[in-house]
């Protein structure tokens, strides 16, 4: 059987990181399981439903500076699980260095790295996942 090949535009980064997403009037923290400049993949508790508009907003260290960046976008996948549920998440537009530079800097130099180096400040420690 012949492997389907990714028809994805840019390459996913592990990340393993935490975020919040703004969803009308709430807010939930999330947690990051790859990025790209053109979206992510994130798992919550909570429910969301396909095509629900939200700001997912990380805040971080990226390469020894603190950065807060915020990224509009919508639900494209939805993955159902008792525990935990999985989303793709499609940003409105592609990340650029003008809007969101530390992210599109990690996502740009950390392509084809197998870690990363997103880090929360919050526990002084990079979040890794080798993979």
């Amino acid at each position: 059987m012949e492997k389907q090949k990714d028809k994805r535009e840019f390459e996913r980064v592990p990340t393993n990181y935490a975020a919040n997403v703004r969803c009308g009037n709430g807010s939930t923290k999330v947690e990051i399981a790859n990025m790209s400049l053109g979206g992510a993949l994130f798992h919550s508790k909570k429910q969301f439903a396909l095509g629900d508009m939200m700001t997912m907003t990380i805040t971080g260290v990226y390469s020894d500076t603190a950065f807060q960046e915020s990224v509009p976008g919508k639900i494209v996948t939805v993955y159902r699980r008792e525990d935990k549920h999985s989303y793709g998440f499609q940003f409105a537009t592609v990340l650029q260095s003008e809007q969101t530079p530390s992210l599109s800097a990690f996502l740009t130099h950390g392509s084809g790295r197998k870690q990363s180096f997103l880090r929360d400040p919050q526990y002084g420690e990079k979040n890794t996942r080798r993979g």
